[in-house]
């Protein structure tokens, strides 16, 4: 049935064609491999292209199938460049100032791959169309490279060497499934050659970088904070990052992945100042600023590894106080680590936090007085609170319990759904609605540690994560994030404070999965993911465990595989490692493949395939032969055909219609469907002439 349904769709009648003009008759199996292998293609960007993309994409495939059939001719010169300006136009008015983006250059690679189908008058046209196909592979991964896709890219080129391999045969070889094994064949004797140069090929920085629009969906921390911001982030079960310690793992309680400092307050909104002077991380440090020298580690170092997930920003996360060295990282003045470019990849970066530490035990005055800046109206009754307490106080710590104290005795409830705030949020926080999420916490508390006449700012950035038992690697997701505070204390230099620690003291302790799973609104944009049921069933979070555990040993040995790798696993086979080497060392692996590949060539000559026809005829004299009539070398059919009539005349009929009917297909001119109805025929007429004989 669905044979029949291919054959009518495709039918292909007579076509005149103009004098001089010669059109690649183009196989009909070859059609439709190269319609799926482009529809392969555009299925993962459908979601990202104007639906008007995608919808003329499918137009050119439908057309492409009418001028197959001769129902339609190709387009002339007018037409096409026509269409080439209306599309350009559309695509300039459907991106803007994006125009030179990822997405609109990727959608018009797709689109132009769909335009060549309208005029593959050659068979140059289609290698053309087969290859683009190919290029176009790679555009996915730019955007992501999970097993998933992976999986699913790898299938689309399984289809696209399907389809470059049926132009190369003729209308008899034109088996599908043939041609997708043989494709299958290929590909896995390819893997070998691909495993080494993966591993050897000298690994390179990118010669450039790939720009990424903010607007894509990529959700994580911003360098502005108001409340209900780190709140929408529950909603997200998407991964941040991920956490490999090769030392000692700190308690839960201590796992504050800090990522940006916020210092400047307009009354509702946190913003981070932009400080100059940010120290470098790499291998030559030409100068260290004061503040970076002086910073005092005590206690024992946590080591561990991240992989980051891009985020589009320009800062990771570590633990207090990290120590890095690496040529891409630098720290600024409030003792964030950031990059000197968007992290638009996954990212893997080494550190060394000392959880216990002292920093800026001594300060300018003009960071004090960024840290004690509020603004001069608003908030009255909050600015008045705080003044009353801190006079009641017996010092700054003293001062700090006692706002801690005050969270803890009154009615404050930790909630993902708080009320709205009127426009002194600090106000309406503190004394009527009283409930929040982390922001909520952390920006009032702030706001009153400077109305006192203490230093202080807010942090950002994600606290906890949970432990996969199947590889001890620590997972980071978005409803992770958190916000918290620090004060500047004399003598001690910087101070975490965590004030959602005096509402919430679950939510540090054990993370926001236990604190938010029965909550309204906690991973709503998860409507899809196994993460909405793993609360309820011990077996979807080992699967998810498991599931982590393999994506982790993806990135990690897969994706990351970089220069530094490189050099471990040659430092294993050679001393002193160096490029060099490994560039000699894939000299000498290309030099032996090639050898081998041409001594396996050469040593004997290739047997030319049998065509389908051939290949039934040559079984029937064989069947000939098991019966004591071989067939002579070089004999011609018809002269076997008379000799065998004459050994055994009771198989002359039959032998002379087998005879007649091959020679019939092996020589002479017929149409593919008079040639398949013929083919099979003959296979029947063989078949039962063994059956009876």
């Amino acid at each position: 049935m669905i044979r029949q349904v291919f054959a009518w769709f495709l039918k292909r009648p007579d076509i005149k064609v103009k004098s001089g003009v010669e059109i690649y008759r183009m196989p009909r199996t070859a059609l439709i491999w190269i319609l799926a292998s482009l529809t392969s293609v555009i299925i993962p960007h459908m979601l990202r292209m104007p639906v008007w993309l995608t919808l003329l994409c499918g137009c050119c495939i439908g057309t492409s199938v009418l001028i197959f059939q001769g129902r339609i001719s190709h387009p002339g010169s007018k037409i096409k460049t026509s269409i080439v300006f209306v599309v350009l136009f559309a695509i300039v008015t459907q991106y803007g100032r994006d125009i030179f983006s990822t997405d609109a250059i990727v959608g018009v690679l797709v689109v132009g791959i769909a335009l060549k189908l309208l005029e593959m008058k050659k068979k140059q046209d289609v290698l053309m169309v087969i290859y683009l196909c190919y290029f176009t592979v790679l555009a996915e991964f730019i955007y992501s490279q999970s097993i998933p896709v992976a999986i699913y890219m790898a299938l689309t080129v399984l289809v696209i060497t399907s389809a470059l391999m049926s132009i190369t045969q003729t209308e008899e070889f034109q088996r599908p499934m043939r041609t997708l094994k043989l494709s299958g064949i290929v590909l896995l004797q390819s893997i070998p050659l691909m495993a080494i140069l993966f591993l050897i090929f000298p690994r390179i920085a990118p010669l450039w970088s790939v720009p990424m629009q903010n607007s894509n969906g990529i959700t994580g921390l911003s360098d502005e904070m108001s409340p209900g911001d780190i709140g929408d982030l529950t909603r997200s079960g998407d991964l941040a990052f991920r956490v490999e310690f090769s030392s000692e793992i700190p308690p839960y309680s201590q796992l504050y992945w800090r990522g940006i400092t916020l210092e400047q307050f307009d009354g509702r909104e946190w913003s981070r100042r932009r400080f100059r002077n940010a120290q470098y991380l790499g291998v030559d440090k030409q100068e260290l600023y004061p503040w970076f020298r002086e910073i005092r580690t005590l206690g024992e170092p946590v080591r561990y590894n991240v992989i980051m997930e891009p985020t589009q920003q320009s800062w990771v996360f570590t633990l207090m106080v990290p120590q890095l060295t690496n040529e891409r990282l630098f720290m600024r003045r409030e003792f964030q680590v950031g990059t000197q470019r968007p992290i638009n990849q996954r990212m893997s970066y080494d550190a060394t936090s000392y959880l216990d530490h002292i920093v800026d035990l001594e300060m300018s005055r003009g960071m004090t007085n960024n840290n004690l800046s509020i603004p001069e109206s608003g908030n009255e009754q909050s600015r008045a609170f705080a003044e009353q307490m801190y006079a009641e106080a017996e010092s700054d710590e003293d001062f700090i319990n006692t706002i801690l104290q005050y969270i803890r005795n009154n009615e404050f409830f930790y909630t993902l759904s708080p009320s709205l705030l009127g426009e002194n949020a600090i106000d309406d926080f503190l004394f009527n609605t009283r409930e929040g999420f982390c922001e909520h916490y952390a920006s009032t508390f702030t706001y009153l540690m400077r109305a006192a006449g203490i230093p202080a700012r807010v942090v950002t950035g994600y606290q906890g994560g949970e432990f996969n038992k199947y590889n001890d690697t620590l997972i980071v997701r978005q409803y992770d994030a958190h916000a918290w505070s620090e004060v500047w204390l004399e003598g001690r230099g910087w101070v975490r404070v965590d004030p959602t620690a005096a509402v919430a003291p679950g939510r540090i302790e054990f993370g926001s999965q236990f604190t938010f799973q029965e909550d309204e609104g906690f991973l709503d944009d998860e409507v899809f993911s196994l993460l909405q049921f793993r609360s309820s069933s011990l077996l979807i979070n080992d699967l998810i465990l498991r599931m982590e555990m393999i994506d982790y040993a993806w990135n990690r040995f897969v994706l990351n595989y970089d220069q530094g790798m490189q050099f471990a696993l040659f430092s294993r086979l050679f001393e002193n490692v160096n490029q060099r080497k490994v560039l000699l060392s894939l000299l000498v692996f290309m030099f032996l493949f090639t050898g081998l590949t041409a001594f396996m060539v050469l040593r004997k000559p290739i047997k030319k395939a049998q065509t389908p026809v051939n290949a039934l005829y040559l079984k029937f004299c064989r069947f000939l032969g098991d019966n004591g009539i071989n067939r002579h070398s070089g004999e011609a059919p018809m002269i076997y055909s008379e000799r065998v009539a004459a050994v055994q005349p009771q198989w002359a009929t039959d032998v002379a219609a087998i005879t007649r009917l091959y020679m019939e297909l092996a020589f002479n001119k017929i149409s593919p469907e008079e040639r398949l109805g013929k083919t099979h025929q003959l296979k029947l007429a063989i078949r039962k002439f063994q059956v009876i004989n």
